[in-house]
């Protein structure tokens, strides 16, 4: 009868590790896998309540990440999380944290910034469907003030687009190119397939680091590599450029809706 909203920001699976006794040793992954388990389980026990409360056919609910994992792929042949917690990383045989995806936490590559979003509408959603469509965390403003009819002023959501026709299961949907950065300030601009790296490493924690706009920059095509094994800098000028360009208005403007 009353619309409401929850935010419901979990610490765990973050640091400090710390599953309940009721977990622990569950998850045949160490501690780490059964932190994971028992932030599964939170979850779990609100969707439970929305379907025995009979609120889940028309409530969205959300769950979703702020950053890819931290964790190293470690050689064989030295200790990785499972056989020492102190270990920052696995061996790939174990777990690989980043599935395919390049780079760590903290890195200008996939590794750091792709993130789950997984989104339940029974009402509006088909169960099962599957979006390619880029985003980022920052489209959920848009799609929450579109949602409450909610008309947005020219300074808020800068870099907000709604995700109603996503959700929907338009296969048409336009947005502005997604420009991120990685925790020493080397930036990215991606545009439908293509991801340019306006620097020379990962900006972050893999080596090498590299330093933001020094030369050669990095182009990738998602769509063919999305591990993101063969820069195509040098062989695609032209492409570049373009995107190197968007970039520069985007941050020139400080704004890119």
């Amino acid at each position: 009868e009353k619309p409401f909203f929850l935010y419901f920001p979990l610490t765990s699976p973050h640091k400090p590790v710390v599953p309940s006794d009721k977990f622990k040793g569950k998850s045949d992954y160490g501690i780490y896998g059964d932190f994971v388990m028992e932030t599964d389980d939170a979850v779990g026990q609100i969707l439970k309540v929305l379907d025995e409360t009979k609120q889940a056919e028309n409530t969205i609910v959300v769950v979703t990440s702020d950053n890819g994992s931290f964790m190293f792929r470690i050689d064989e042949g030295k200790p990785d999380h499972i056989d020492d917690f102190r270990a920052v990383g696995y061996h790939p045989n174990n777990h690989q944290s980043n599935s395919i995806w390049r780079g760590t936490k903290a890195d200008i590559y996939e590794g750091g910034h792709r993130v789950p979003l997984l989104v339940r509408w029974p009402a509006s959603i088909k169960a099962g469907s599957v979006s390619d469509h880029t985003t980022t965390l920052t489209d959920w403003y848009a799609t929450i003030a579109e949602l409450v009819d909610y008309l947005l002023a020219d300074n808020e959501g800068e870099d907000s687009f709604s995700l109603m026709p996503v959700l929907k299961g338009h296969s048409e949907w336009q947005r502005a190119p997604v420009i991120h950065h990685s925790i020493n300030g080397m930036f990215a601009i991606r545009d439908g397939k293509w991801k340019l790296i306006a620097g020379n490493g990962s900006g972050g924690r893999q080596a090498p680091r590299g330093k933001p706009f020094e030369r050669p920059y990095q182009l990738y095509d998602l769509a063919a590599d999305p591990s993101e094994t063969k820069n195509l800098i040098s062989t695609h000028p032209q492409l570049a450029e373009a995107l190197e360009k968007k970039l520069d208005d985007i941050r020139n403007a400080g704004r890119s809706r």
